[in-house]
């Protein structure tokens, strides 16, 4: 059953390509998440952390820094719900240039559902799962992102901005008092387990967040993503990247 799935999946790519770099060329900027907003930030594993053999990136007491993205994932006017995205990156994580990116989107942590994608109208409330598995150490899970409630209902000036400005504006007013969330890892059944805190420090420009690229594929030892449709994001994503690399040249080439 496994070779077959890997061989649906490599018939499958061309097609995964050709769609996600049209989209991105199309648009001229991301084929998804397009409309996001980026911050500074870091990674914190705690000290009493239990031992992980193997695994560089979670041993107790480490700290990374971070680049993250809050994105929505259709570009849907606000405040209509979205399918929302926050993507981490670890820079040189592993070495110079040798990084760790982690992709989540809006689902919940309840048992059987958090392989599952929802629309959402808050960055810091509910949660955002990998939701396709990785193989950390032994282990296979999902990986979850969960707003750390003592921060996350403290927007700057005290309002709440859900009503008003939507998932965006909320963000960036609880985002300039402090938040906070906690990296936990889950299987099907069963509570998640916390494994880091992940916290939002200053606004990257717009520059410094477009330039961002990710890929669940940039990795390293100890966690890798698992399965068959694992491959093809790693298809649509360089294939969205090769898009919107080719019309940015376009749109900067000069006119004869």
């Amino acid at each position: 059953m496994r070779d077959l799935r890997l061989r649906a999946a490599a018939v499958a790519a061309p097609a995964v390509a050709a769609g996600f770099y049209a989209l991105a060329a199309l648009r001229h900027r991301r084929s998804l998440h397009p409309t996001g907003i980026g911050y500074q930030g870091w990674l914190r594993v705690p000290n009493d952390h239990p031992a992980r053999s193997g695994e560089p990136l979670f041993q107790a007491g480490a700290t990374h820094p971070a680049n993250l993205r809050f994105s929505r994932g259709a570009g849907l006017p606000e405040p209509l719900p979205d399918a929302l995205g926050v993507a981490i990156k670890l820079p040189d994580a592993y070495g110079p240039g040798a990084d760790q990116d982690l992709l989540l989107t809006s689902s919940t942590d309840r048992p059987l559902l958090r392989r599952l994608l929802f629309p959402a109208r808050s960055f810091v409330r509910g949660a955002f799962s990998t939701a396709l598995p990785y193989d950390l150490g032994n282990a296979r899970v999902v990986l979850l992102l969960v707003p750390v409630a003592a921060n996350a209902g403290r927007p700057a000036g005290g309002a709440d901005r859900r009503a008003s400005g939507g998932a965006m504006a909320e963000l960036r007013a609880i985002a300039a008092n402090g938040l906070e969330f906690q990296l936990r890892t889950a299987r099907s059944l069963g509570r998640s387990q916390p494994l880091a805190t992940v916290t939002v420090g200053g606004p990257l420009s717009a520059d410094q967040t477009e330039a961002l690229r990710f890929n669940p594929w940039t990795t390293g030892p100890g966690i890798r993503p698992s399965g068959w449709l694992n491959l093809l994001r790693d298809t649509a994503y360089r294939a969205s990247q090769r898009g919107r690399n080719r019309a940015t040249a376009q749109a900067n080439r000069p006119s004869s």
